[in-house]
């Protein structure tokens, strides 16, 4: 089997869509369908199934596909510094200009994965303010990916590569081929579910970090999100997007762009 969309009839697929919505806890009807479709082809054509019925029950049946299939639709590829640039322009421009306004700063990392994320805003918080006490909300729908940020070990060689040689010592322990974060680090993360679509936002935010989640939702979900994250954004506040990513009307919605996959809003 090719990794093309299998053929089945709207019924099929709506009724292999409920299931493996109840089985991940994740409603997909604001995903791209054709982009969900494809993801899932090639799970399928992985497996050898070839319609929508059988891959309900193979989800059913197996524990270890179901994670296959979380893992795919939810996107949960993450690296600490994941694009070092960016996370430069926080340590040295945005946040010291943050904290020449007020001393504790609220920040969301949200589709936060495995926690690479919100870790190395906490890194860099502590490296420029080490006093300070602020507040890092990381948020996913997925719980057990979720559950294994707020572990904050077994990272790969791979998922740290990009970190500065002097945090990777400082912040980091070596445990044989992984690496697990510190346990001052993990204090400075608060992890908890939230589901971009559906739950209320936090509010009066210094930074919002969104980076590759919301390009894999309609038009209509992106603007809901985008309309989110401004209102919960203070005056003056910050949101990254990922790299590949441009919000459309972003005037429309109160945001001003403020260099690549940058924006703040207005005053």
């Amino acid at each position: 089997m090719s990794e093309t969309t299998p053929a089945a009839d709207d019924r099929e697929w709506l009724a292999f869509r409920t299931t493996l919505e109840k089985a991940i806890g994740v409603p997909l009807g604001a995903y791209k369908e054709p982009q969900m479709k494809r993801r899932l082809a090639a799970v399928m054509a992985r497996r050898g199934v070839a319609d929508w019925t059988t891959f309900a029950g193979a989800i059913r049946a197996q524990p270890a596909l179901l994670d296959e299939v979380r893992d795919t639709l939810t996107i949960n590829v993450s690296e600490f510094f994941r694009q070092p640039e960016r996370f430069a322009d926080l340590q040295t421009r945005i946040f010291p200009a943050l904290l020449a306004q007020r001393k504790q700063l609220k920040i969301w990392s949200a589709g936060c994965s495995i926690g690479c994320e919100p870790y190395t805003l906490a890194m860099i918080l502590n490296e420029i303010d080490p006093r300070g006490n602020h507040s890092i909300l990381a948020t996913d729908v997925d719980m057990p990916i979720l559950s294994r940020a707020k572990d904050g070990r077994g990272y790969l060689a791979s998922e740290v590569r990009s970190a500065p040689e002097a945090m990777l010592k400082k912040y980091f322990k070596a445990e044989g081929e992984t690496y697990a974060v510190t346990d001052a680090v993990k204090r400075m993360v608060t992890f908890r579910r939230h589901d971009l679509l559906k739950d209320a936002y936090p509010t009066d935010l210094d930074v919002i970090l969104c980076r590759n989640v919301v390009i894999y939702f309609t038009e209509d979900a992106k603007q809901q999100i985008y309309a989110g994250f401004t209102g919960a954004l203070r005056p003056g506040g910050y949101l990254f997007v990922g790299g590949s990513e441009l919000i459309s009307r972003s005037r429309d919605l109160g945001l001003k762009t403020d260099g690549t996959s940058l924006y703040h809003r207005a005053a």
